[in-house]
């Protein structure tokens, strides 16, 4: 019969043996343990670090399990080469499956060094077994415990890392869009895009009301398919505040804008496209048009997609809004009433002015005679010929087109 004393002479003895190793019998074990990981993980075959720092991971662990053997009930701890081996995986962006294949291999294998230890023990055999049955109890709480920990430390070394890898490139944005000289290839390569090619520039957020508690998920996703729709590579995208992300595409040619204009957006998000530009410079360009793009759409009607090349005009002439009321006001007299009949007779004059009578009777779906009618009204609202001060009355009208809002008296009338 098998006593207990028996069963942990035998497990002391197996502990006693394997502590005075010398290094070339630990070296030997350690390259048949991780022989199967390599064969089952390719990954750390190829790549020498990785191995290097694995079968410091494995001797490591030999040592801190056996030295936990002989100091049982302490509490199991991964050796701090395995933890430092998780950390690299974390560092290198190795999938965390890789770490549970290495541990669930490497126990696996270590389990079979136990039972073939086990074997050629010179003791009865119902010793020896049930020396293997506790020993191999014991390995597998320890490892348990070990996989544990060495999943908390990739967790929390990623965590760190990525934190640290946005910050940098967050970093590396601002001091871009201030103007200092960078290196543009060193740059490209920390952000992950071409600086050298076309860089066209976006705003995307969504609406105050809208709800969206996966937001980030939704406007990463939205980004994707606005490259995709211009067959730009991974865009940049960097958080620009709560629920909104300001976006570069980078693209051999100016890409056809049309194609961002007509993605579909989804409910609640809107978009701001800045004018495309090459270079570092570009980038910086289409970033501030964006932006005044993105406040600008902020006082139109709602719209999904506002393009900087369609508000430059009013942006440049309503940076001050109530300078541009009074300019609204002052050239268009009478003809800024904000009824329908007056907004037909402004539409009238703003269409006869970019392409004459005939024109503007087509677009309208008039007679000409009518267009004629409403240009005699326009010139009694505007105090004037139609045709004089052109060019102030056209830019007017093309304002209030774009935002009605500067249809108001301004606030210091």
């Amino acid at each position: 019969m098998t006593s207990d004393a028996d069963v942990d002479r035998l497990i002391r003895k197996y502990v006693a043996t394997r502590l005075t190793r010398d290094e070339s019998e630990v070296a030997q074990v350690v390259a048949r343990l991780n022989d199967e990981v390599f064969a089952s993980v390719p990954l750390l075959a190829t790549d020498r670090d990785l191995r290097h720092a694995l079968d410091a991971s494995t001797r490591g662990q030999i040592r801190e399990f056996l030295a936990w053997l002989a100091a049982e009930p302490t509490e199991p701890k991964a050796a701090a080469e395995a933890v430092e081996f998780a950390r690299l995986l974390a560092r290198r962006g190795v999938d965390s499956t890789v770490l549970l294949r290495v541990n669930r291999f490497g126990q696996q294998a270590s389990l079979n060094e136990i039972i073939v230890a086990m074997r050629n023990e010179a003791a009865d055999p119902l010793v020896r077994q049930g020396a293997a049955v506790t020993l191999l109890r014991r390995a597998l709480d320890w490892l348990n415990a070990c996989i544990e920990q060495l999943i908390g430390a990739y967790a929390s070394e990623r965590e760190s890392w990525l934190r640290s890898a946005i910050a940098r490139r967050a970093d590396l944005i601002e001091t871009i869009l201030h103007g200092d000289v960078v290196d543009i290839d060193d740059a490209g390569r920390v952000l992950g895009h071409n600086l050298r090619v076309q860089q066209t520039a976006l705003e995307l957020w969504f609406d105050d009301d809208a709800n969206a508690p996966d937001g980030a998920e939704r406007l990463d996703a939205l980004a994707g398919r606005l490259a995709a729709g211009v067959r730009a590579p991974r865009p940049l995208v960097v958080s620009s505040g709560r629920q909104s992300i300001s976006v570069w595409l980078a693209t051999l040619r100016p890409p056809d804008v049309r194609r961002l204009t007509t993605t579909r957006a989804e409910r609640g998000i809107r978009v701001a496209i800045g004018m495309t530009a090459v270079g570092v410079s570009g980038f910086v360009s289409s970033h501030r048009e964006a932006l005044t793009a993105r406040r600008t759409a902020m006082r139109l009607p709602p719209r999904s997609v506002v393009r900087y090349a369609d508000v430059e005009l009013l942006s440049l002439t309503s940076q001050d809004l109530s300078a541009a009321r009074r300019f609204v006001a002052h050239e268009l007299g009478d003809l800024a009433s904000p009824d329908d009949a007056t907004a037909r007779i402004r539409e009238t004059v703003q269409v006869y002015l970019a392409h004459g009578v005939g024109e503007a009777a087509d677009q309208l779906g008039v007679h000409r005679n009518t267009v004629r009618y409403r240009l005699q009204q326009a010139e009694v609202l505007l105090g004037h010929g139609v045709d004089e001060r052109r060019l102030p009355v056209e830019l007017a009208l093309y304002c209030v087109g774009l935002d009605p809002t500067l249809l108001e008296p301004a606030a210091d009338v």
